[in-house]
Order: C-alpha cells, then sequence, then structure tokens
C-alpha cells in the first residue's frame, strides 16, 4: 500500500506541467583573443625572463 502511494505520488510530480526555462541572457560583448594573441605570448615572455633574471641576481648575491 505504502509503496502504489509513493508511486502515484511519483507519477503525479512528473505528470505535472513544467514552466518552460527562461531565455538565456544575451552574450556579453565579444572579445576575439585570436587577432591580440601576440600581446599575451610577448607579455609573457617579458615576466618569464624578469623572473629568471630576479633568481639569477638572488643566488649571485647569495655567493
Amino acid at each position: 500500500m505504502l509503496t502504489s502511494i509513493y508511486l502515484f505520488l511519483f507519477l503525479l510530480v512528473q505528470a505535472r506541467d513544467d514552466v518552460p526555462p527562461p531565455n538565456p541572457p544575451p552574450p556579453g560583448p565579444q572579445l576575439p583573443i585570436d587577432d591580440s594573441i601576440w600581446i599575451l605570448i610577448v607579455a609573457g615572455l617579458i615576466y618569464g625572463l624578469y623572473i629568471i633574471y630576479q633568481k639569477n641576481k638572488s643566488t649571485s648575491k647569495a655567493s
């Protein structure tokens, strides 16, 4: 009997009319990364060289 009530309630919940999902928000401004990828690469190289320079500078002071 308990199983029948459970199944009836389960079917009742499944059969209800669902509200359609809201529309997705409009996309924000599209910022292409492909056009300016060279700026990111150059910035990464400069930062990498700076880190290497700082490590070499600190190890030369220690010795």
